[in-house]
């Protein structure tokens, strides 16, 4: 929360607190007057003091829930989409690149998420290749291709954005045929929206 927003609702507590202790004694004053005898005649007529304070008590009231309207966080909106990162991916040298990209929204618990389907981004420097859309992926499904297949001769990143929640990845890197060397490429889920103050990955 805002420090000034909390200094101006610890502030209208404070006046709360002591407008309605002010109401208890005016109300004690008004109770011991009425035991001895006729209480004298206030300036504006009798009770005034305390139909004023009232009013502010029910200003303050007013003020506060609109304080914590402001305040009170707007219910989870279900975010349908995931965002990975694969850090490397290529198809030169000799090289190729297999991708695998799985819907994991459906488990041993049952279907809580959507089919969808996947846009796979592609940077390597100024020119990049036209973005690549899968199929549609349904729950509990995974999709698979390879860099050649999609892109030949690609020598970079990848952004994938999938139109589904809980969308995972995987990428296997190795010479043609995998004889001399393989190595695995991490799918890191990235937030909704990239800033440099909150963290890209998260630990996937």
């Amino acid at each position: 929360m805002d420090s000034k927003l909390s200094k101006i609702i610890i502030a209208l507590f404070c006046f709360s607190f002591i407008a309605t202790s002010l109401v208890r004694s005016e109300d004690r004053s008004n109770n011991n007057s009425s035991s001895v005898g006729p209480a004298p005649a206030r300036h504006g007529g009798g009770g005034g003091g305390t139909a004023a304070i009232l009013t502010q008590l029910a200003a303050i009231r007013a003020q506060l829930n609109q304080i914590q309207a402001l305040v009170t966080p707007p219910a989870p909106v279900a975010d349908n989409t995931t965002r990975l990162l694969f850090p490397y991916a290529t198809n030169t040298a000799g090289f190729d690149t297999g991708l695998a990209i799985t819907n994991s929204g459906s488990d041993n618990t049952g279907t809580v998420g959507q089919a969808g389907t996947a846009t796979i981004y592609f940077f390597q420097g100024t020119t990049n290749p036209m973005p690549f859309t899968t199929p549609v992926i349904q729950a509990g499904a995974s999709y698979q291709t390879t860099i050649s297949t999609i892109a030949p001769g690609f020598n970079g990143y990848l952004v994938v954005v999938c139109n589904f929640p809980f969308g995972h990845g995987f990428g296997f890197l190795s010479d043609v045929g995998a004889r001399n060397l393989a190595a695995n490429i991490p799918a890191l889920v990235l937030p909704g929206t990239r800033t440099n103050t909150v963290l890209e990955s998260q630990g996937q």
